[in-house]
């Protein structure tokens, strides 16, 4: 009996000494936690205004858009060039070989030779003035004969001008500014008209330093948004990355099918980032409310079982799990109706990490 109770207390002291051990080892673990990867935020009272998300599309800026429309039939060579692909102004983009380009250049050649034949007249009929041999009149007549001449080439070579005539039965397309091609309908080795493609357009060429967001809005919503309303813009691909601008234009009319206003916001793209056909959230400041309400950083809020929490500091390097009401979430910030006061402090960086290692307690 002696040597079972010796056992027991040999035991006791074991378990002891292990639960002094295990709780030595947990403010390392919360020390580790703050100092690297959790950051606290004092929670603030602000004026409420309401955030409208709206779904959109990045798409280029007209205004920075040329389209390369086919001058001439007849038959393409020299393409390479694909959707996608950076241009210069300028850079050949493909040729034409065509029948009409030779009709003009042969009328090239024919004005020029009518213009060496009517200065050889004019000249003539001025000698011929000065011997008495022809009237002023006649003089007259030679002079606007060349006079015509040369008007009748400066056309023709205006035109070939116009539609890239080069020597050789050719019209050459170049890019008429610097920027990307977001679209092409011509292909090598293949025929084509003026009438070819999207009403002739060979190829359309975006400058990307500036581009649009069109953002969808639902009839519901429509009294929420006007014109100047600032916005932020995220996308899927740059997770983090906020654009900002504002609503730079609203169109007056409905689609029959999806019943939404389609809104315009202009973003600067220096960098590159934002690129035809992104999907992008708009997040709109409507300036609807006014209520002073406790706010903190949206990414503070961990949603958990159909309920909000925050995570809490209560201490150093001591947290607790926090529920509460929120009143919106928006895109940088959520007001709070209840469960927390101004001055305390939530955890805004791994609100998530911190809140699983406070379950697994």
């Amino acid at each position: 009996m002696k040597k079972q109770n010796i056992l027991f207390l040999a035991g006791l002291l074991c378990l002891a000494s292990c639960s002094q051990k295990e709780k030595k080892a947990e403010p390392d673990t919360y020390k580790s936690l703050r100092n690297e990867v959790v950051e606290a935020t004092p929670v603030e009272k602000r004026a409420y205004g309401d955030e409208l998300t709206l779904n959109g599309d990045v798409s280029c800026d007209e205004a920075l858009v040329r389209k390369v429309f086919i001058p001439c039939s007849g038959r393409v060579s020299g393409l390479t060039v694909e959707v996608g692909d950076q241009v210069a102004a300028g850079q050949r983009l493909a040729i034409i070989h065509s029948e009409e380009a030779a009709d003009y250049n042969k009328g090239l050649a024919d004005a020029d030779a009518q213009i060496k034949m009517a200065q050889r007249d004019y000249q003539m009929k001025q000698d011929m003035h000065r011997s008495g041999m022809v009237s002023d009149k006649e003089v007259a007549e030679a002079r606007e004969q060349l006079l015509m001449a040369r008007s009748e080439r400066s056309r023709l070579s205006a035109v070939a001008g116009i539609n890239g005539f080069g020597g050789k039965a050719t019209a050459v397309l170049r890019s008429p500014i610097s920027g990307y091609v977001t679209a092409k309908n011509i292909y090598n080795d293949s025929y084509v008209g003026q009438d070819s493609g999207d009403g002739g357009e060979a190829l359309e060429i975006a400058n990307l330093s500036r581009v649009w967001v069109i953002a969808d809005v639902y009839e519901s919503d429509i009294a929420k948004i006007h014109q100047g309303a600032p916005v932020t813009v995220t996308t899927m691909a740059y997770d983090g990355e906020v654009f900002r601008g504002h609503i730079d234009k609203v169109y007056r009319v409905l689609d029959n099918e999806s019943k939404t206003m389609k809104v315009r916001i202009t973003l600067d793209n220096a960098r590159g980032l934002l690129r035809p056909g992104m999907f992008a959230t708009v997040h709109v400041s409507t300036g609807g409310g006014c209520a002073a309400l406790c706010c903190v950083p949206t990414k503070a809020i961990v949603f958990d079982g159909g309920v909000d929490y925050v995570v809490k500091e209560v201490g150093k390097g001591r947290y607790q799990r926090q529920p509460v009401k929120a009143e919106h979430v928006g895109h940088d910030y959520a007001y709070i109706l209840n469960g927390l006061q101004p001055g305390e402090r939530v955890v805004s960086k791994n609100a998530l990490l911190v809140f699983n290692t406070l379950g697994n307690e």
